[in-house]
């Protein structure tokens, strides 16, 4: 017995190693093209070192040539990128030039060029290479710099993934700035130029527009060029090596590294301190990476659970804080791979309900710390608590880590960050950060009476466009202004100015959301599940599983939903048609980020094939917190996968299964949806319209009218891919119960109720699928044009877009969708209002109209909220608002409105900071983006949360500066809603 016992451990510690190696082995290839003497020697010598440092911190491995002619043909097709580190383009072999050519051009290599790499034109005895001109631009070498000469380079797309935390403009030391016979900028997108007026020493070499970094992104290959790359000390240049690291990361589709110097809480740490007093000087937290247990949590979610919790209590005796508003400390971790994060917790008689403050710990150095506690009750405070939940070993290589603590201490600063209100923050304009599509509104928004505000071109410093700020009619409490400038079209890079206050730089351009998509798809990328993500985790979860008819099915795919690591597969369904709705609006003029959009789309549309279980049936959802180890047969196996065989599941995978079935011209997708579809419409003749058992699924809160509107979208895609009769004839009889739903009189009639019953409207506090009737009407109209009821369905199309203009009043200037329109007395639909609400307390009818009264009173019966109606921690509305300027878009564009396309934008630009807590809700996207609850994976450029919440039970926007969920927690869904909106907007 102890033999086979040993046996059986040796063959676990096997698995292990296998597992391990899996990980850490077949690093990225990276081939650096040098050119070797001469006056770039030193830049060349410094880059090699750097780059192979960083081939050991991120596991690439890099083969230096310094002659082209020795490559191989098919050799460069062995590498994932190429860095051509000053080597000219000439001394190209005719086999490498080939292979070069063929291989930018089908996305097979990534490229990095320097400097002499666009040294075009005859030069050595050697010819033009008219493709790699093309590639450039068109461009042909003219002149330089030869005494070199400082400049001032200007960001132009400061969302772009090679320019995440670079500063708006930087000095560049002694490069030699080549002209060429032309700029560049027609046929390339350009991400930084010099200001030639900038030169020191003054210089009469000059062109004009001088673009000095830019990118093809006609070509299917991730590519920059960089101009610069002349000395040795741009080495010793933040901004460069931001750039030449970035540009790595980005080629080899690497997690993007997270810059945290524009970020909210850097900007805490230079707040002036006015008083301090310390409480601990030093403190050591010590946590196992396992308990030896397994972890093990409630009945009804058994999984959803850690092994265990470090934690230092330091008792303060209910001490009143009240005149401190800040803690602070340092921070560091002796943890050698993974993520590690510490949490923060005051411990009072009065309970804020807002938990512990998150805090990412990112790295072994010291990490200073500041926690704003203005908003917490502190009057009675017993203790100070900081804790660690230990979810299990990932890719750390340790038994145990150990947490440094030093130098906490109470603070106070002057003036504490704002939280909540509709007042612009003071000192802040209320701007979109990541910039404005060129067509549409253009505002942005101040506290105040405003005054004369000019628009100025960052590359000519001249003023563009010049206005008077306006006070618009407003049911916001407070004076806000309004800086308009929509008249203004003209694409390019610009800031704003009134009076004292001053924007960073942003664009007016159709592609100003490129880079926020780069963000968007790195935050899902990193999200994966059953599979490496660099940096994050190894190949994790192939050991949980769902169990049928005695099979094991692995639910290791997808993505984890959120800062845990759950999984709900119908959520995976709404990314993955996400992600191909954005695909085909990228892909015939943006290659590079539809091949990525593709790329991620197949991985979710995996695990939504591998998880059909047969007859319907699907694996469904599980609650995980904590890491397995990932071989199958080990004690920590999960078996909890849940199962279900849903109508309006079935409905909706089958939908996203046929539009990636026509967009993807697979045949075996195309099988597979009508399959599905089958199943959901055998299941709704067989049963009725579902009711759904599992309460921590989304879809437990899902109306008749939605159900129905589901069902009907589901068999126009299924007519739209098969061309059969039968599907259009049950989207119009399905779509027949919904109509009967929507309110057709009144001055807000458009809104549709859960129900024929009338009693409650259709309402969202956390998922939302308000675009869903939309879809479900958009689809018909389209799809049967002839169809006796078409007047029917258009009516009721601008019927909803009437609605959606007429309440998106009570939330201007700022122009973020509301919750909608509320009755009295919901609460007494008791089914519907308690599968909406859960967890709720006993007084929640009383609290119920207590939010109400809250909100815009329209009659007796009727209020207007901002913010869902919400009792619970499922708070936080950013797929509401863009679920909802999704289905504005849709409207918009079937009815030819720009009122109803201007909703949708302006839930991108409230995303991006256009909200008065002035804050990005996506992290390196612009500046003052929060730091959020990512306690599973870390923080994550890209990363989006469930959203700004309201204030107890007022109708005011609230966002703590407590990093804890629901509201700051990262949320796949809310990425998906992200794309979803834009790819509608981009495809104008």
């Amino acid at each position: 017995m102890n033999n086979r016992y040993m046996e059986k451990k040796l063959w676990v510690v096997l698995l292990l190693l296998c597992f391990v190696v899996k990980i850490l082995a077949n690093p990225q290839r990276v081939l650096v093209i040098t050119e070797l003497g001469g006056q770039h020697a030193e830049f060349t010598q410094r880059g090699l070192r750097w780059l192979n440092q960083q081939a050991e911190l991120q596991n690439f491995s890099v083969r230096e040539i310094n002659d082209c002619r020795e490559l191989k043909a098919g050799e460069i097709t062995e590498y994932d990128l190429i860095v051509q580190l000053n080597y000219p383009p000439y001394v190209w072999s005719d086999a490498s030039v080939k292979d070069f050519e063929k291989t930018v051009d089908e996305g097979k290599v990534a490229w990095i060029g320097f400097h002499h790499a666009s040294l075009l034109g005859e030069f050595d005895g050697y010819g033009m290479w008219q493709w790699f001109s093309d590639f450039l631009g068109g461009i042909r070498f003219q002149n330089y710099i030869a005494e070199r000469a400082d400049g001032e380079v200007t960001v132009e797309d400061p969302g772009h993934p090679v320019m995440l935390g670079v500063h708006p403009k930087f000095i560049i030391r002694e490069d030699e700035w080549y002209t060429y016979d032309k700029t560049p900028r027609p046929q390339v997108h350009v991400l930084a130029s010099v200001n030639e007026d900038s030169y020191q020493p003054t210089s009469k070499v000059r062109m004009g527009d001088h673009p000095v970094i830019w990118t093809n992104p006609k070509k299917a290959a991730r590519n920059v060029y960089f101009q610069i790359g002349h000395s040795g000390s741009l080495f010793d240049n933040p901004d460069f090596v931001k750039m030449f690291l970035n540009a790595i990361l980005w080629g080899l589709n690497r997690p993007m590294k997270c810059y945290d110097d524009a970020s909210l809480e850097a900007g805490l740490k230079v707040q002036p301190v006015m008083a301090s007093k310390q409480i601990r000087d030093h403190l050591t937290l010590s946590v196992p990476m396992s308990t030896g247990k397994r972890a093990t949590g409630q009945p009804d979610d058994p999984d959803y659970a850690i092994y265990g919790t470090a934690s230092i209590t330091l008792p303060l005796k209910n001490r009143n804080l009240e005149k401190w508003n800040r803690l602070s400390f340092d921070v560091r971790t002796d943890l050698d791979a993974g993520v590690a994060n510490v949490n923060v917790a005051l411990e009072t008689k009065r309970n804020s309900g807002l938990g512990a403050h998150l805090v990412n710990v990112k790295g072994n150095d010291w990490q200073h710390v500041v926690y704003q506690i203005a908003e917490l009750p502190r009057k009675d405070v017993s203790a100070i608590r900081l804790y660690t939940d230990i979810k299990g070993k990932n890719i750390s290589q340790k038994d145990s880590i150990h947490y440094e603590i030093r130098n906490l201490q109470l603070e106070r600063v002057a003036q504490p960050e704002p939280v909540s209100g509709w007042q612009v923050v003071p000192g802040q304009i209320a701007y979109s950060m990541s910039g404005y599509l060129p067509h549409g509104n253009k505002t942005a928004v101040v506290t105040g009476i405003g005054g004369n505000f000019q628009l100025i071109d960052e590359l000519t410093h001249q003023v563009v466009y010049e206005g008077t700020t306006m006070m618009p009619e407003t049911t916001l409490d407070g004076r806000l202004s309004v800086l308009d400038f929509s008249d203004f079209k003209q694409e390019g890079i610009y800031s704003l100015t009134l009076d004292t206050l001053h924007t960073l730089p942003f664009s007016i351009s159709s592609h100003c959301m490129d880079g926020t998509m780069w963000k968007m798809l790195n935050f899902i990328r990193c999200q994966r599940c059953g599979d490496v993500v660099p940096g994050i985790h190894g190949k994790c979860h192939t050991d949980v599983f769902c169990d049928y008819n005695g099979r094991q099915i692995s639910y290791g795919g997808g993505w984890h939903d959120a800062g845990d690591l759950s999984q709900q597969t119908l959520q995976t369904g709404d990314v993955v048609y996400a992600l191909l709705e954005t695909y085909q609006a990228c892909k015939q003029n943006q290659p590079q980020l539809a091949a990525q959009l593709k790329e991620e789309a197949l991985y979710g549309l995996r695990q939504l094939v591998n998880t059909r279980l047969g007859n319907g049936w699907r694996a469904s959802s599980i609650g995980l917190l904590h890491w397995t180890d990932g071989v199958t047969g080990t004690a920590d196996d999960i078996h909890s996968v849940r199962k279900q065989h849903n109508a309006f599941d079935n409905y909706l995978y089958a939908a996203y299964e046929a539009y990636a079935a026509m967009v993807l011209q697979d045949s075996n997708l195309r099988k597979v949806a009508i399959e599905d579809f089958g199943f959901a419409d055998e299941q709704f003749l067989r049963e009725g319209i579902d009711s759904f058992k599992i309460v921590m699924e989304h879809v437990y809160n899902t109306s008749d009218a939605t159900w129905m509107a589901a069902a009907s979208w589901s068999a126009s895609m299924l007519y739209e891919l098969t061309g059969e009769a039968s599907y259009a004839e049950k989207a119009a009889r399905y779509m027949a119960y919904t109509l009967d739903c929507q309110e057709q009189t009144g001055h807000y009639a458009g809104f549709f109720y859960r129900d024929k019953s009338r009693r409650a409207i259709i309402h969202y506090i956390h998922q939302s699928r308000e675009q869903l009737p939309i879809q479900a009407l958009v689809a018909l109209c389209k799809t049967q044009p002839t169809h006796a009821d078409f007047i029917r369905w258009k009516n009721a199309i601008e019927l909803y877009g009437h609605y959606l203009k007429q309440i998106v009043a009570s939330t201007q200037p700022y122009g973020m969708a509301p919750s909608g329109i509320y009755k009295k007395n919901e609460y007494e639909d008791k089914d519907g209002f308690y599968r909406l609400h859960l967890w709720v307390p006993e007084n929640a009818p009383e609290l119920y109209n207590l939010q109400l009264q809250e909100g815009i009173q329209m009659d007796d019966n009727h209020y207007i909220r901002r913010f869902p109606v919400w009792f619970s921690i499922f708070n936080g509305n950013e797929a509401l608002i863009l679920s909802t300027g999704k289905a504005a878009a849709l409207c918009g564009k079937y009815l030819n409105d720009d009122t109803l396309l201007n909703i949708g934008r302006e839930q991108l630009y409230w995303t991006v900071g256009k909200n008065p807590l002035c804050q990005s809700l996506i992290y390196g996207e612009g500046h003052r983006y929060p730091s959020q609850d990512s306690f599973s994976s870390g923080e994550i450029v890209g990363e989006i949360p469930v959203g700004i919440r309201s204030l107890g039970n007022t109708d005011v926007p609230y966002f703590p500066m407590t990093n804890n969920a629901c509201y700051k927690e990262v949320w796949l869904t809310s990425a998906g809603k992200w794309l979803s909106l834009i790819a509608d907007l981009m495809s104008l």
